[in-house]
């Protein structure tokens, strides 16, 4: 810690000749717009990354760096401080608001603990700031004048508030009394195949992230060089300078959304005459007060508002209840640390399984499940930063505050926490499930009662696709990987075909319907008038049968009974509703489903995909009026790589990397995914220069990286 202090004070940040990197790196644009980023130093090419960003994602990044100040209410409005304080956005996936973010001190954190972020870490951010400010600086005429230049700090806030967010708070926020907000439903996809399975004889990792394509977790797509210390490619949350998923020129790693859980409420005992002070261990404690101001954007201009934040010793203070003497604070894993970027940097910077094992079980990220793949092994872990807690009280509710007998007691070691290591099977692969589900006979098991949230959660319609497929004997050729990533089979059709057809219909549309339905490939696709069919049954029937529909998506659905005249009564009636809104939205039900779910970005193109059914190839959106469905949901990346030597990568961005819709790349991308195609992420000096449209910097320095 000290040695990290010393440091930090001897180094001079080169703010003040900002230009200085700018010199030293030179971004080659790819076809499809991808950075390729070449710098002589680590921070000179952190430095290109900045800028890239900025260039293609400035406004939205801008509000991500305010939004982890706690400042997003001076260029919008009073709802940007939080509705109540405590503001949930389902299609964000976070709770929001500006009153959130100082209380959780996603800023002020980062200001007060900046020792603990290790000196080269601090010099990337940095680095990247800069990139970002001397992007502002070229253009300071043409943007918005609210946009401000950036800090080093401001980068690892924005890290922080995605963890504190995104994981953390909800946690501890679902357990109190009264909550009404459910999460969101959460995907993403990740598999990999040994040698042994292999056609090629060669590891292959695919992973989907599972995102909405236009809120603060869309994705950014971008390669990093720099000789003889970094080559790795991937993508970052806007503002990020770091990849979640990623690859480098030895490994490769993606993450899955778990559930471990990482956070508890307190419910604190107020005293009656001094609501500030809470009881503990038969005493009173003080609470510490801290007053904020709020700049808000209002008709007549910039308005303020003071409020006050109150925090336990267990953390801040989110719901009070002065009648009642009660409040409830929350406890997050790593509240205090300032770790975030140096634990995404160090999974870049891993170069064999030792090394990310290492960066892991440092315990800084709070969650996640994480497949490692290199030219030899495929890995698995479930990560999280899960608590050892007191037995005897029931942690998936508030517990109190007012004794030290629930307090922390450190954390699960990392020893324990479920991993697998080249299983016999061959494969490993993740959607969502607990841990158990990894692999055929995996043999895990949850190591305490109060490690998952949910810990008797069944296998999800695309878990149970992905095992079923791996698990066939045969070996797996690029094609195949490319293809399951693409997989939209229908797993509820295996049940509900066979039940419509026990329903002997006998109107002709509706005998239609069911012909057509049998002869179908059981895929949605966008020429196909039986998946039509079929989405409209299953709106039909969850409209009609509230809670009955989920069955076809769960492994209850070998329960059902296709022999029951009432299974039969229900299947038929809603297959009847169904028809009738196809015949009346569209004149006919026979309409191909790209006609009704469409990417619409720069035009209208046909998407195959669905949300309904739980496949591996997701395409959600809003339902309009006229029926089509506007897909902005779904994939959020795509990646299958194949280890070894060369290394190979194919990728997709459904919606291109750019937001302008001047640009050839804002809807490139956009064109392949309805085509059902991948495109090469091209990763040697060569193939980059081979592809290179346009140069930002010193032209010749890839030539020159390629020499060496």
């Amino acid at each position: 810690m000290i040695t990290a202090i010393i440091a930090l004070l001897l180094y001079v940040s080169p703010r003040a000749a900002a230009d200085s990197l700018a010199g030293q790196v030179t971004i080659y644009r790819d076809t499809y717009g991808v950075p390729h980023i070449a710098g002589e130093t680590e921070e000179a090419t952190f430095f290109g990354y900045g800028y890239a960003q900025a260039q293609d994602h400035l406004e939205r990044m801008m509000v991500q760096y305010l939004d982890a100040q706690g400042r997003r209410a001076e260029v919008q409005d009073f709802q940007a401080l939080g509705d109540g304080y405590l503001h949930f956005i389902r299609y964000e996936y976070r709770w929001d608001g500006d009153y959130l973010q100082r209380l959780l001190r996603t800023k002020s954190g980062v200001a007060g603990n900046r020792d603990q972020i290790p000196p080269g870490v601090y010099r990337i951010l940095d680095a990247f700031a800069r990139g970002v400010n001397f992007y502002i600086r070229e253009n300071r005429t043409s943007i918005p004048a609210w946009i401000e230049e950036i800090t080093a700090e401001d980068v690892e806030a924005l890290e922080r508030s995605q963890y504190f967010r995104f994981y953390s708070i909800h946690d501890a926020l679902s357990k109190l009394p009264g909550s009404t907000y459910s999460f969101p439903h959460l995907g993403s996809n990740q598999w990999a195949v040994s040698r042994g399975k292999s056609a090629n004889g060669r590891v292959m990792h695919a992973e989907h992230t599972h995102m909405p394509w236009a809120n603060r977790f869309q994705n950014y797509e971008a390669h990093l060089m720099t000789p003889g210390k970094l080559n790795a490619g991937g993508i970052s949350w806007f503002g990020s300078p770091f990849f979640l998923d990623g690859f480098n020129d030895r490994i490769t790693w993606s993450a899955t959304y778990n559930n471990p859980n990482i956070a508890d409420v307190y419910e604190e005992k107020l005293k009656p005459d001094d609501p500030a002070k809470y009881e503990y261990d038969g005493r009173w404690r003080a609470m510490r007060v801290e007053e904020e101001t709020f700049r808000i954007r209002g008709p007549k201009g910039l308005e303020t508002v003071t409020l006050p934040l109150y925090y336990t010793h267990h953390g801040p203070v989110v719901k009070m209840d002065r009648t009642r003497h009660r409040a409830w604070s929350v406890k997050l894993p790593n509240f205090e640390n300032t770790t975030y970027s140096a634990a995404l940097y160090g999974l870049m910077k891993a170069s064999n399984l030792a090394e990310f094992k290492a960066m892991v079980a440092r315990q800084w990220m709070p969650r996640w499940n994480l497949l490692y793949s290199d030219a030899k092994s495929i890995y698995w872990v479930h990560n999280g930063t899960v608590p050892l807690r007191p037995a005897g009280f029931d942690w998936s509710k508030p517990v109190p505050g007012w004794t030290s007998a629930t307090e922390w007691k450190g954390y699960v070691p990392f020893e324990q926490y479920p991993q697998v290591l080249d299983p016999p099977s061959g494969f490993l692969q993740n959607c969502n499930n607990p841990p158990w589900f990894v692999t055929p006979h995996s043999e895990l098991k949850s190591p305490a009662p109060y490690y998952l949230h949910s810990p008797g959660a069944a296998l999800n319609t695309r878990g149970e696709r992905l095992l079923n497929v791996l698990s066939e004997n045969r070996k797996f050729s690029i094609a195949d990987m490319i293809d399951l990533a693409f997989d939209t089979y229908i797993v509820a059709a295996d049940i509900f075909i066979p039940l419509l057809e026990r329903t002997n219909p006998r109107d002709e549309q509706a005998r239609r319907a069911v012909a057509l339905l049998k002869e179908w490939n059981r895929r949605s696709s966008a020429d196909s008038t039986a998946y039509t069919i079929a989405y409209y049954f299953g709106k039909a029937y969850q409209d009609l049968f509230a809670g009955q529909f989920s069955r076809f998506n769960s492994p209850e659905r070998t329960k059902i009974d296709i022999g029951s005249a009432e299974e039969q009564k229900m299947a038929a009636e809603a297959l009847r509703e169904a028809l009738n809104r196809l015949e009346k939205r569209f004149q006919s039900i026979e309409v191909p489903w790209g006609r009704i779910t469409i990417t619409r970005r720069g035009g209208d193109f046909p998407m195959d995909g669905t949300g309904l059914y739980g496949v591996l190839h997701p395409d959600t959106g809003i339902e309009q009026e006229d029926g089509r469905i506007l897909c902005n949901d779904g994939w959020g990346h795509v990646m299958v790589a194949v280890e070894g030597d060369p290394k190979e990568i194919w990728t997709l961005l459904p919606y291109g990397q750019s937001e302008n819709p001047s640009s050839p790349h804002y809807n490139d991308q956009t064109i392949l995914h309805s085509r059902r195609q991948l495109k090469r992420f091209w990763f040697t000096p060569s193939e980059i220069l081979d592809n290179t449209k346009s140069v930002w910097g010193k032209r010749g320095r890839l030539s020159s990286i390629r020499e060496q």
